[in-house]
């Protein structure tokens, strides 16, 4: 920051060398009102996918290939899902069976 010493008041700012960040909110903000994206569609298909399941107390659901995570009531984030849930459930039936020989 750079004071004018003749008016005190004036300040005079030095150009930032830190690069600008674009956070998640400016993003979604951007596609629903620049690009015309309906978020509360989104959200509500969303809630469609995951609300039987977080009745329950689920706290993910595998659906569309993705992996919607749920927290405190909330789903928190999506991710990609690898595995498929056969092999998901392939995979924990054996660990039961390892666990229970000691293994």
């Amino acid at each position: 920051m750079i004071v004018d010493i003749q008016n005190p008041r004036c300040v005079i700012a030095k150009p930032s060398t830190e690069p600008v960040r674009v956070t998640d909110h400016a993003v979604l903000r951007y596609m629903e009102r620049a690009m015309g994206l309906n978020v509360e569609i989104v959200r509500a298909h969303i809630l469609q996918i995951c609300a039987d399941a977080a009745a329950f107390g689920a706290v993910c659901v595998r659906s569309e290939g993705f992996r919607f995570e749920i927290a405190s009531g909330a789903v928190v984030t999506v991710t990609s899902d690898q595995q498929s849930p056969g092999a998901t459930t392939r995979e924990r039936a054996q660990d039961k069976i390892d666990r229970a020989k000691g293994r």
